[in-house]
């Protein structure tokens, strides 16, 4: 299916000329610098590149001197790794930079540099010095306490009359200071449309939309919303939101990248917990501390995986190190998830914004400290870090059954069913076979007496300092903590005593930091710009007194997230038009930050690929389990280390399940949805970026995905719509846009297929042949794939082999470029005659090959094949077998990108070869292959055409291959589906 060039200009089409990004706040980042950046500067680079010292004239101390670089130029280039200097030196690639001289860093390190310079390098924006300061002394002032987050809720701010929508009272009564009022109402076609993507992600129905404008019952909003929330894919859409904030992935990180075992259960859980409108608090608590909790439950245990979802290093360089780094990431995350607080940055010293000294870091981390580093071995082998899917007192009671047995087995995941800690402990024991549990990733600890908590000099755990308690922050709680540890306790009860700190409702941060987030979502930002940093480095609230006041009613509502997305849904602010043309509004406020009309919302990844899955009719409902691996082309495989290693291949109908369930791995992104800006898995994501660039819509229009949703498409259109390209058009409009086209639409639509199917009637006789592998495999994914999915062609009338691939060597198993994969065609065979075609070469061919007199021995060929060779532009005769023998060759204009004329000429032992009717070849074979056999195509490093493919037996008619394409309608009505895909009113919420 060619690219449609002209779609853009015919139809207002997405487009892009340049990069179009969403304003974002950079403390997310500066908060990855002050945790990662700047303690490794500091024991690293200063002694060279410090105040004293400058080497190359390159200063590390200092904001103004990293940006500027030293006497070699920049040393590193924003968003780009590959193509800076810092990150060149400390990977050690070049024997000419290589820094630190006398030591290289740890992996780790040199991932952490890597990530900062690809996040754009975020430094605090003035010049001062970043090297360490003089020891102070740490006060909390008055100024401190006095910070809008730390202030207990107001609630008894002005709410207007009993019958106002709280939110309509707040945001009117700002709209009047400047002399502005709401939007009038959206229409009821962009109302619903809204209320679905916002709760469900997924666009309504053309009759769903049709009854809600027919409906003028008063409550007829309302039931839509309760609909909504009371659909399973609620919690998927708002589940996957959760997720961004959690880090949730299902693989380690760094370079091996191994799958984090039942990962997936969290994010069931997660999914389930919104589905069944569990109160924030008890998902707060389940999360921090589920195994401690009196009236724990296997969900409960389940919910603790929140604490392992971070990156892992299972071969770390520092130990002692590694296992600090592990606990910062949970007290981060959580500091980030659940307080809006950039905790991390106290790690290595008192934090520069807000008042939370390195002491108080480190009696946070306290909480934690009893949990046992994770190990990724699999459950039920003593591995830390793995539960019984099951209650703790079932368990409990289950071992005490096993109490008689002669050999004493332990549950190995510990934590709730461990053995009491008086006793002693047996490591690595397989689970009795007779265990009735499903295992969990979960948190699980040494007992009920943690080791004792040291503060650590610059965050290095080879340098202690004073022993510290758990205790809270300062600035806002004087309390101790409540914790209680029974007698031959598990678990040290800490987490407990920390996760109902936090949920308390007195606690100013939790309801505010979670109504900010939902917020957020319906409104495209939040009250409250920075969702992670509430701090002083964070934006303050456009409005305090509405986030004050959502967040008493979510407190007051039992903190139900489903009655707070009412409050929200129900308010005229949120049904009020997103049109953004009215000259007062831009002049009073053009950021739109008082919200005098709603925001214009683009899809996030997830709910673009959603929305077509549901729009062609091939979604798959199927919720849960381990999750579906999305298809990887060649070109993303080729960027592992071990290419497929750990991946599966999932079938068409796994594969149409909803973007959630993707299989998620750190580091080998999905390329649909990392385009449209998929979360980043390594720390929580406050905020997903917006993009508008130009290989979203090369996506749209290209992927091999979106060529498969184009068929479906076309196929639910040709039923329900019948075969007049009116009616389809129609169709097409009314379950993409959920409305009718415009006259001048049908037309310039219409005026489309007719000019596409003219365009496929003169290309009915292609083939298109193209590689979807990387040039090696690891071996456990090789077999993996079928033939079909080595080389792409044509679904009928062809088969199709590997080639020729290396023996394995350490896993992996690499292509033989000349003698990679083919494809044979099964409807006529030659021995005598000819075989002519028009070739057109990719730019990425290396090699392709037009094969007669041709068989399949295993995967690999037997018979006669031309060459072409565009790269050294010469063609080669030779002929196939265990061995390959070159029978002649010679140089040769092979063009790329345009069709040029091949033809091959057989008898018994004479082969000729003509380009653009001219004999470029000719030869007599002294070992002939005399039988006759099939015809085929091998084609590696990208696609090639062949056009009017045609068997000429001697003595015979010529035989056409036919294309197997569909008729030229059926693909123009795919190619509009394409089309369709790419409008903005597709992409786009109102």
């Amino acid at each position: 299916m060619p690219v449609a060039r002209v779609i853009a200009s015919a139809l207002g089409c997405l487009t892009a000329t340049g990069s179009i990004a969403a304003a974002t706040d950079d403390a997310p980042g500066i908060e990855f610098f002050e945790r990662k950046i700047r303690p490794l500067f500091a024991d690293h680079c200063f002694s060279c590149h410090g105040a004293e010292k400058q080497k190359g004239r390159l200063r590390l101390d200092s904001p103004a001197g990293i940006r500027a670089g030293g006497e070699s130029g920049p040393c590193f280039v924003s968003g780009d790794s590959g193509k800076s200097r810092l990150i060149t030196a400390v990977s050690y690639t070049d024997k000419d930079l290589q820094m630190p001289p006398k030591e290289r860093l740890t992996e780790r390190q040199v991932a952490d540099l890597t990530q900062w310079v690809r996040m754009g390098a975020p430094m605090p924006p003035d010049d001062a010095p970043i090297a360490a300061e003089a020891k102070r002394e740490f006060h909390i002032t008055a100024e401190d306490r006095a910070h809008w987050a730390f202030q207990p809720l107001k609630r008894n701010a002005a709410q207007g009359t009993g019958s106002e929508n709280p939110v309509d009272f707040h945001i009117t009564a700002k709209l009047k200071e400047k002399g502005l009022a709401l939007n009038p109402p959206a229409t009821r076609r962009e109302l619903i449309r809204r209320a679905y993507f916002d709760l469900i992600g997924l666009p309504p129905a053309p009759e769903e939309v049709a009854a809600f404008e027919k409906d003028e019952s008063p409550d007829s909003y309302q039931k839509v919303i309760d609909h909504l929330l009371s659909l399973p894919q609620y919690g998927e859409r708002w589940g996957r939101h959760w997720l961004d904030v959690a880090r949730f992935a299902q693989s380690n990180g760094y370079e091996r990248d191994g799958e984090k075992p039942l990962a997936w259960r969290y994010r069931d859980y997660v999914i389930k917990a919104f589905n069944d409108d569990k109160p924030y608090g008890r998902f707060v608590m389940e999360q921090l501390a589920g195994d401690e909790l009196p009236d724990a439950t296997a969900e409960s245990v389940a919910a603790t995986a929140f604490q392992r979802m971070g990156v892992f290093d299972d071969e770390p360089d520092d130990k002692r190190m590694a296992e600090f780094d592990a606990l910062d990431d949970v007290l981060s995350t959580a500091g980030a998830a659940f307080m809006g607080l950039t905790i991390g940055c106290a790690r290595c010293h008192d934090h520069k914004f807000d008042p939370i000294p390195q002491r108080e870091y480190y009696s946070l981390l306290a909480f934690f400290r009893g949990v046992r580093p994770y190990t990724n071995e699999a459950p039920g082998h003593g591995a830390a870090g793995f539960a019984p899917l099951a209650p703790p007192q079932q368990v409990k009671q289950w071992l005490a059954d096993q109490a008689g047995n002669p050999k004493p087995q332990s549950v190995a995941s510990g934590g709730a069913g461990e053995e009491s800690a008086a006793k002693p402990r047996r490591k690595n024991l397989l689970p009795p076979k007779n265990s009735p549990f499903e295992w969990t990733l979960a948190v699980r600890e040494s007992g009920g007496t943690p080791p004792p908590t040291r503060v650590l000099i610059r965050g290095n755990a080879a340098t202690e300092g004073a022993e510290v308690e758990p205790a809270f922050p300062a600035v806002l709680s004087a309390e101790k903590p409540n914790i209680t540890v029974a007698a031959n306790a598990s678990s040290s009860g800490r987490r407990l005593a920390l996760a109902s700190w936090i949920a308390a409702p007195q606690n100013p941060l939790t309801a505010r930091v979670m109504v900010n987030r939902v917020w957020q979502h319906h409104f495209g930002k939040g009250i409250v710009r920075t969702t992670t940093d509430f701090g002083r480095a964070g934006s303050p609230p456009t409005h305090p007194e509405l986030l004050d006041s959502l967040a008493a009613a979510f407190i007051d509502g039992g903190w139900s997230i489903k009655k707070l997305h009412r409050l929200i849904m129900l308010s005229q602010t949120y049904r009020q038009s997103s049109k953004a043309d009215r000259a007062e509004g831009f002049a009073a406020d053009p950021g739109n930050d008082l919200l005098w009309h709603q925001n214009l919302r683009r899809l996030e990844a997830e709910a673009v690929r959603d929305s077509v899955l549901c729009v062609t009719g091939s979604l798959n409902p199927v919720m849960g389990g381990r999750g579906f691996f999305p298809h990887l082309g060649g070109e993303v495989l080729a960027g592992q280390s071990r290419p497929g290693l750990d991946w599966e291949v999932s079938s068409s109908a796994e594969q149409a399940r909803r973007s959630v369930y993707a299989f998620v791995r750190r580091t080998m992104a999905v390329p649909f949805l990392e385009t449209f800006d998929y979360n980043n898995t390594t720390s929580p994501l406050p905020e997903r970026a917006v993009t508008t660039v130009a290989p979203q819509a090369l996506m749209l229009l290209n992927d091999g995905f979106m060529h498969a949703q184009a068929v479906a498409f076309a196929e639910r259109l040709l039923r329900e719509a019948g075969d007049k390209p009116i009616a389809q058009i129609t169709r097409s409009w009314q379950l993409a846009l959920n409305r009718a086209p415009s006259p001048q639409e049908t037309k310039t639509a219409a005026d489309w297929l007719e000019r596409q199917t003219k365009a496929f009637t003169a290309l009915s006789s292609r083939l298109a042949f193209r590689p979807d592998v990387a040039a090696a495999l690891a071996t456990d994914y090789f077999p993996k794939l079928s033939p079909s999915q080595f080389l792409t062609g044509p679904a009928e009338g062809w088969n199709y082999y590997r080639g020729h691939w290396a023996p394995p060597y350490e896993g992996i198993r690499v292509v033989d470029r000349e003698i990679g994969p083919f494809a044979l065609w099964q409807g006529g065979m030659l021995k005598d005659g000819a075989v002519s075609a028009k070739v057109t070469l990719s730019s990425p061919v290396e090699l392709a090959g037009l094969l007669f007199r041709a068989s399949a021995q295993g995967d690999e060929v037997r018979g006669y094949e031309v060459v072409l060779d565009p790269r050294r532009q010469k063609i080669t005769l030779r002929r196939d077998g265990p061995k390959p023998v070159e029978l002649a060759s010679a140089a040769a204009r092979l063009p790329i990108g345009e069709p040029f004329p091949l033809t091959v000429e057989c008898g018994d032992t004479r082969v000729q070869v003509r380009l653009h009717d001219t004999v470029i070849l000719e030869t007599v074979d002294p070992e002939p292959i005399v039988a006759e056999g099939r015809i085929g195509v091998r084609t590696w490093g990208g696609a090639v055409w062949l056009d009017s493919l045609t068997l000429h037996p001697e003595g015979a008619a010529g035989i056409a291959v036919p294309s197997g394409d569909p008729p030229p309608a059926r693909q123009a009505l795919q190619s509009l589906c394409l089309l369709v895909f790419n409008l903005n009113e597709f992409l786009y919420v109102d």
